[in-house]
């Protein structure tokens, strides 16, 4: 698969080889360089030449000169995690037509993101310096895919969103999912998509609902992610079966550590579960892989409780 993520951070620290007062007379070398990159940039974000000379004075040598350390230091592990999280969805951001890349690199510091046409293809500018200033660089990977959602969103440009505040804007699309649609596997199947594209770190969402026969066996549901054999789980086989027997959250950080798990693909590194429980009883259940060690924290779980809770409410209301 082609490159999607590179890195010319590299022409940007440049800066720092020149004295303050010729910042501006290097940024010119940079912006052609980089052309028609740097220009399009400062079109985008209406920047005249008046305001970048004035930005440009305004920075802080040492502020700049530890970026460049710390990104030399982080930058190969850095551009990795971007380009796994990114290609993990690879339908989802339709890398097969080529139509974009994500380029890391020092800008403004105006936006953490802006989107550009380059010569053959639009490109994804991610400005190092603006999360470094908002101290959020060791987020970058969650950045670029933010990015990348939004450019296949049509934006044009924008600022990363912290998991609190992504999943602040989840919860408001969960509660009109509910108010739109009346029938449940609708709503499961419309909960599973939401959450597989917003997400950067749930690679796999699903739902396993209780069997109504074999009341002891869980059937693969809605589902979004690539297709797995485990379409029936018996109750305490593996860690859906096991949240589903214990009728509790059941969350794994690692799973080449746990003993009892069905392995769906050699990918998914941690995996967190939550029961739907409807009168006592489990109702089903919502499955996430992630291809992301320990990812999960209290705000996965609060979330992916609410969206149990009002299942079973739902449920309830129907029976």
């Amino acid at each position: 698969m082609r490159k999607v993520v590179q890195n010319i951070a590299d022409d940007f620290f440049e800066i720092l080889h020149y004295d303050k007062n010729q910042w501006p007379s290097y940024w010119k070398i940079y912006r052609a360089k980089h052309e028609p990159l740097i220009d399009e940039y400062e079109k985008t974000l209406n920047v005249s030449e008046q305001s970048i000379v004035s930005i440009l004075k305004s920075m802080e040598r040492r502020n700049v000169d530890r970026l460049m350390q710390l990104w030399y230091s982080i930058s190969h592990e850095q551009k990795y995690h971007c380009s796994k999280l990114i290609t993990a969805k690879h339908e989802l951001f339709e890398l097969d037509h080529e139509d974009f890349t994500i380029v890391l690199t020092g800008l403004l510091g105006l936006k953490d993101w802006v989107v550009v046409k380059g010569k053959r293809e639009w490109v994804v500018l991610i400005d190092l310096l603006s999360l470094w200033n908002k101290k959020c660089l060791d987020e970058l990977s969650y950045v670029a895919y933010q990015a990348a959602l939004s450019f296949k969103r049509g934006e044009k440009y924008g600022e990363y969103a912290p998991k609190e505040e992504l999943f602040a804007k989840l919860y408001t699309k969960i509660d009109r999912t509910f108010e739109e649609n009346d029938d449940i596997e609708k709503i499961m199947q419309t909960i599973c998509r939401v959450l597989y594209e917003d997400v950067p770190h749930y690679n796999w969402v699903g739902f396993y609902l209780t069997d109504s026969l074999k009341k002891n066996e869980l059937v693969l549901g809605p589902f979004v992610g690539e297709p797995t054999e485990h379409v029936r789980i018996p109750f305490g086989k593996g860690i859906c079966g096991q949240a589903a027997e214990r009728k509790d959250v059941f969350v794994v950080q690692d799973v080449s550590k746990e003993t009892n798990y069905l392995s769906c693909s050699p990918k998914v590194q941690s995996e967190i579960v939550v029961p739907i429980i409807v009168n006592g009883e489990v109702f089903g259940e919502i499955d996430i892989d992630s291809h992301v060690l320990n990812c999960f924290d209290e705000e996965d779980e609060r979330l992916l409780g609410y969206i149990c809770e009002k299942i079973s409410q739902r449920v309830r209301v129907k029976r």
